[in-house]
């Protein structure tokens, strides 16, 4: 790994509102199935360090329809069931933007979100905080925190905002969590770790940097490309102890999934180009799980492919599991054998809103 010098900063640096255009990212399908019944996700209050933020709960109710209620079903996928629940907000709030139009991370039992959308710069320029109670979001805090390129928060708690050149870090548990303790030079998507002090920054064409004890560096993945194995990563997720990635080998247009450890080592490659070149991804105890435009697919520890989806119009299609057309932004994991799958929901006549669903699955 190639140690890269680190910016002066200011603490009290104000955050830039600026914003870049928003890139394209997985998604996934949705129609009328079944509605089942599973455990709801755990829940817990706020943070008792922390102070200064809005409450949520003191503000009125946003104007504007009510959120979408959801019949939630059952999808088999290979050998393997997801079943869905779906967890509300408490108002519906409106998006904007065709894909990552919603960042996403836990804390403490709660869940942080920003919501974009270019006509309501107030919502954009807002980090919202909330914990399942009674199987609904229930809004905890609000933050003057720009979350809408890239959020994610590390077990310190940690938050990491994105404005178009730099990475800002706000304490979650200081007096005044809106006032950013450190800018890194570096732009991109970040991932932060729930086990140990680390965050990964990533940028498209760029090897990923590593956060680590008041350090970046750059890591360097196994490969004889440009990137590693790839010569343009347009996907990474950090997923446990793994990075996962999709990337073009070469100038073919096809794009494959590979794993990697925090060394740089490769764990999984695919042997045949996955549905998209963006796609949400996450590690299960059975293997790998991809949502790749409006599929999802399956693969084995090794990069294997299993199985997948049906696309959007066929059998055993993602509608028959969330009830009408999603598309997802990003997973977040619970215990072992569930995950919350968070994304947008929207019709031609309107815009989209935010839905959570808490899927259970043996995969």
């Amino acid at each position: 790994m190639r140690k890269i010098q680190r910016r002066d900063f200011l603490k009290a640096m104000g955050l830039a509102t600026a914003a870049l255009g928003l890139t394209a990212c997985g998604g996934s399908g949705a129609a009328s199935a079944s509605s089942v019944s599973s455990a709801p996700a755990s829940s817990s209050s706020a943070p008792s360090a922390l102070a200064q933020p809005e409450s949520a709960v003191d503000k009125a109710a946003p104007a504007g329809a009510p959120v979408t209620q959801f019949q939630t079903g059952e999808l088999t996928i290979g050998e393997y069931t997801f079943k869905a629940q779906y967890i509300p907000f408490d108002v519906r709030r409106e998006l904007d933007g065709a894909h990552h139009c919603i960042h996403a991370d836990s804390y403490r039992g709660n869940y942080f979100f920003s919501f974009y959308n270019e006509d309501d710069e107030e919502q954009s320029a807002k980090i919202f905080e909330y914990a399942i109670k009674d199987d609904r979001m229930t809004p905890v805090a609000e933050y003057n925190i720009d979350g809408s390129n890239a959020l994610s928060i590390d077990r310190n708690g940690i938050l990491y905002a994105m404005d178009p050149f730099d990475v800002y870090c706000y304490d979650l548990n200081s007096s005044d969590p809106e006032e950013p303790g450190d800018a890194l030079d570096y732009m991109g998507s970040c991932y932060s770790s729930k086990d140990r002090d680390l965050t990964v920054i990533y940028w498209t064409d760029s090897a990923p940097v590593l956060v680590q004890d008041g350090e970046y560096t750059e890591l360097t993945l196994e490969g004889d490309n440009e990137i590693g194995p790839f010569c343009s990563m347009p996907s990474l997720n950090l997923s446990g102890d793994e990075l996962l990635t999709v990337g073009e080998p070469d100038s073919s247009g096809d794009y494959y999934f590979a794993a990697f450890d925090l060394d740089g080592n490769e764990l999984a490659r695919s042997s045949q180009p996955v549905g998209s070149f963006d796609a949400v991804m996450m590690k299960r105890p059975n293997g790998y799980l991809l949502d790749t435009g409006y599929m999802w697919e399956l693969y084995a520890p090794d990069g294997t492919f299993l199985e997948k989806s049906f696309p959007v119009g066929e059998r055993e299609t993602l509608c028959q599991l969330c009830g009408d057309f999603c598309t997802f932004d990003v997973f977040l994991p619970l215990e072992e054998n569930a995950f919350l799958a968070v994304g947008h929901h929207g019709k031609a006549t309107e815009p989209d809103e935010p839905v959570v669903f808490r899927i259970t699955t043996d995969f």
